[in-house]
């Protein structure tokens, strides 16, 4: 099992559609909105690291209104 923390900045007025677009992957064990550096951290759990980098560059990151994520690898 791996996992990660994903720090997403999101353009104003978008946080809580990305939240519930987020919330119904799987893979997202936890999202929730924040005060500091980003707008949303999210708990990401999967089989492997590969996984985890594949679902942010190729599902996440395209989600409309988000403008940066940082992946952190749990080791």
């Amino acid at each position: 099992m791996a996992l990660a923390y994903l720090k997403i900045i999101i353009e104003p007025g978008r946080e809580e559609v990305v939240k519930v677009a987020l919330s119904k992957m799987p893979q997202i064990k936890r999202a929730d909105l924040t005060s500091g550096q980003q707008d949303l951290i999210c708990l990401v759990e999967s089989a492997s690291y590969e996984e985890i980098l594949n679902l942010v560059v190729k599902k996440i990151r395209l989600i409309e209104g988000i403008t940066n994520t940082v992946t952190d690898l749990m080791l």
